[in-house]
């Protein structure tokens, strides 16, 4: 786990980043980031790193959409020549 810090949120609802954080995960001015809300609080990251995110969340699937037709057209196949 990377550094942490206690930020004083503003009251416009604004907060200010460590540089230190910044420089480690390679922000810059004007940078979008995103947050998520979850049951166990909340989740900043960069677009690339929500892009890397969805992308290893999209590697996990066992099967692709596609294996799965395949499979399902070949069972098909298999039953209707048993019959």
């Amino acid at each position: 786990m990377g550094e942490s810090a206690i930020l004083t949120m503003d009251a416009d609802g604004g907060i200010v980043i460590p540089e230190t954080i910044l420089q480690a995960q390679h922000l810059h001015s004007g940078d979008q980031l995103f947050i998520f809300e979850d049951e166990t609080g909340m989740t900043l990251m960069s677009q690339d790193q929500l892009q890397a995110k969805v992308q290893a969340d999209f590697a996990q699937c066992a099967t692709s959409p596609v294996d799965e037709l395949i499979a399902e057209r070949r069972r098909e196949a298999r039953r209707d020549t048993e019959v």
